[in-house]
């Protein structure tokens, strides 16, 4: 069984689950965990362990920002913890979350973070680059 944990900075993350539930509907294998102000590196830790609740489950944590606090507690959560499977992806986007969402059942964890890690780039379009391709087609 797979489950999603969001951290990030502010209530970033509790924000973006409800806004991915806006679109995909209850996310009961989705939880959000917020990384204060007056907050340190193992208040943050403890957080994200507290949200492992099931020893049985594989993880897959977004985080927001590569090397940040949130990120950088959840690679330390997983390093402590080598008996369960956790992976961790930064740069957290509700098209990423919304990829995750759609995969978790039914697929490898490895799987989930190839395919959001391979479909990263897709999600970042300019308008005005997107306007000079069309205009190629033509």
């Amino acid at each position: 069984m797979n489950k999603v944990i969001l951290v990030a900075h502010g209530q970033l993350a509790h924000e973006m689950k409800r806004s991915a539930e806006m679109i995909f509907g209850e996310l009961s294998d989705f939880q959000s965990v917020e990384f204060l102000k007056e907050e340190g590196l193992d208040s943050i830790q403890q957080k994200i362990s507290q949200a492992m609740t099931d020893e049985t489950a594989d993880y897959l944590v977004l985080a927001d920002l590569f090397c940040g606090t949130p990120y950088n507690a959840s690679c330390a959560v997983a390093m402590k913890n080598t008996q369960q499977t956790i992976e961790v992806v930064s740069g957290m986007s509700l098209p990423l979350v919304l990829e995750a969402a759609s995969m978790l059942q039914g697929n490898n964890l490895s799987s989930i973070v190839k395919h959001i890690t391979s479909v990263a780039g897709d999600t970042v379009k300019s308008f005005s680059e997107q306007l000079i391709e069309e205009e190629e087609d033509f």
